[in-house]
């Protein structure tokens, strides 16, 4: 992807390039996957679809999602979001508490926008080898609340600080739901092996059982009771000496992904 000639709305060297282009970014992934399932309209949408069975399409989808916009062209990253908005406008049902949702909700679309930019802001924090400074997670924030605004947010938050306020006034959005938890016991059960992976690729250790782990030990408490998830806190080292030596020499991202991307039917209420 990073061959492709065009504009891009980012560099490298900014924030949100970094935090992208790292090796925690599968862990900052799954942690906004186990996020959204705490949501009880995110874990009707997931479990309605095929995901039901397998959750890791979700993560890839929201891996590629993030990689485009953030690396991709501009005609590419806008083609995928238009893509995304048209299948969530789509989404439209009632969770298992009787409430009812649609996927075009500003203030659903804020709070996706804003549990996935702070999942993946708290595991590069947690996990890389040289975190953001106050100053770079603002611009960070300010970055992402752009790609937001153009995925149907109407507000975003414009500091780290202000990001954290939005998430913890919100926190009645984490109920426990039986998609949801079905979804993340699955997601344990899905993953594959962590054998070590010597490649310093950022997507190496993509869907792996200490991938699950390490987020689960980064969300919120009212996600992981929402979730009937384990608490196992986990620091840099536990992690990357048990799935990746990805940080040794790791300089660019060696990104795959090919723009655009749609919705899989994972995130639709009816499977295509």
């Amino acid at each position: 992807m990073l061959d492709v000639p065009g504009p891009r709305w980012f560099r490298p060297g900014d924030p949100i390039w970094r935090v992208h282009g790292d090796a925690a970014t599968p862990l900052g992934v799954t942690t906004a996957l186990l996020m959204l399932l705490a949501n009880p309209a995110f874990a009707a949408i997931i479990g309605s679809g095929s995901a039901a069975r397998n959750p890791w399409i979700v993560d890839d989808y929201l891996h590629d999602l993030v990689e485009i916009t953030t690396f991709g062209t501009v005609d590419d990253a806008m083609v995928t979001i238009d893509h995304a908005h048209r299948d969530r406008s789509s989404l439209s049902g009632t969770t298992e508490h009787g409430d009812y949702y649609y996927g075009a909700d500003p203030e659903l679309a804020c709070w996706a926008q804003a549990a996935t930019a702070w999942s993946l802001l708290a595991a590069f924090q947690r996990f890389a080898a040289k975190p953001l400074t106050p100053a770079e997670s603002d611009e960070y924030v300010r970055q992402w609340a752009g790609i937001a605004h153009l995925q149907g947010a109407s507000a975003f938050p414009t500091s780290a600080r202000e990001l954290e306020q939005l998430l913890r006034s919100s926190r009645d959005r984490a109920r426990a739901t039986t998609a949801g938890r079905r979804a993340a016991r699955q997601l344990r059960e899905n993953a594959k092996a962590c054998p070590g992976v010597a490649e310093n690729s950022v997507t190496a250790h993509r869907s792996c059982t200490t991938v699950v782990d390490a987020a689960a030990s980064l969300v919120p408490s009212d996600v992981r009771r929402a979730l009937d998830l384990p608490h196992r806190p986990m620091d840099r080292s536990a992690v990357f000496g048990r799935i990746s030596k990805a940080h040794q020499g790791l300089s660019l991202p060696r990104l795959t992904t090919r723009a655009p991307i749609a919705a899989p039917s994972a995130m639709r209420v009816r499977p295509a």
